[in-house]
């Protein structure tokens, strides 16, 4: 393993554990929870930046939902300058905390991604959506309007979302279930996550529902990662969808992992010259 994949790989959750915002934030997001999916991420991060390096001195991020930093630390440490967008304040101010010896190389911005996408003149060499197409009602719209901000050689790299579920094995969606459904009993919450699953399998969703909102991806059966792959290639991208699996048990993540289940995906594209 490459040494700077490694060093992404442990700053991927180095939001600090003393909160309990964060606690409950990394407990809830595999990929920062677990080693295994750090390691992936990390890998991820250094090809896509080495790419950008062939064009560019130092590579111009967009990072769309940027949240707490968890993906903006490791391209700032890798020497990039990222833009960081989120519309929440609260977590803008713990980045910028986290940030702060890369300040001269970070831009935070508090607003909606659609209208970062839409600001006249600013190009990129990399946008990044980490943790992020799920909670996007209009995902392709997005993605279409990332393709017009990107430099000529310019790439789009997204992680953990839920694959289609149509798109995966029975077994996957049912140890995915079942991981899920464990998870929630040690949270306290397995009678109200059992209610809400039954209310969603009648097709029943409520818009003042923080949960139904949070986990917008449950209303449209996943994420689907072939119109993404579709889309970017008709729109001249080279790309490619990274198939993984994701679970916040600490007890089912080896054992999906092990057995060669995929339930998540992320996306490596870069535009075609």
């Amino acid at each position: 393993m490459d040494e700077r994949a490694r060093r992404i790989a442990a700053l991927a959750n180095v939001a600090g554990y003393d909160a309990a915002a964060t606690k409950e934030y990394v407990d809830g997001a595999p990929h920062v929870k677990h080693a295994s999916l750090r390691r992936l991420y990390g890998d991820l991060v250094v090809r896509v930046y080495d790419e950008a390096r062939r064009h560019a001195d130092t590579p111009v991020v967009l990072d769309l939902g940027a949240g707490e930093g968890s993906a903006t630390i490791p391209f700032l440490e890798l020497g990039a300058k990222v833009v960081a967008v989120d519309t929440s304040r609260s977590q803008l101010e713990a980045l910028e905390t986290r940030c702060h010896k890369f300040s001269d190389a970070l831009e935070v911005r508090c607003q909606d991604a659609a209208d970062a996408l839409l600001e006249k003149g600013e190009r990129y060499d990399i946008v990044v959506a980490n943790s992020f197409l799920h909670h996007v009602p209009d995902y392709l719209g997005l993605i279409t309007d990332v393709a017009s901000v990107l430099k000529q050689h310019g790439q789009f790299f997204s992680f953990q979302d839920p694959l289609r579920y149509d798109s995966v094995g029975k077994l996957d969606r049912v140890l995915t279930l079942v991981a899920f459904g464990s998870w929630r009993v040690f949270k306290g919450d397995a009678v109200g996550a059992l209610k809400r699953e039954i209310r969603r399998a009648r097709g029943v969703y409520l818009e003042d529902s923080v949960h139904d909102n949070a986990e917008y991806h449950v209303k449209r059966n996943g994420v689907d990662q072939l119109a993404i792959g579709r889309l970017l290639k008709e729109s001249g991208f080279d790309c490619s969808i990274e198939s993984y699996w994701s679970t916040q048990s600490r007890a089912f993540q080896p054992l999906g992992s092990a057995l060669g289940l995929k339930n998540t995906f992320a996306v490596v594209a870069r535009k075609r010259v």
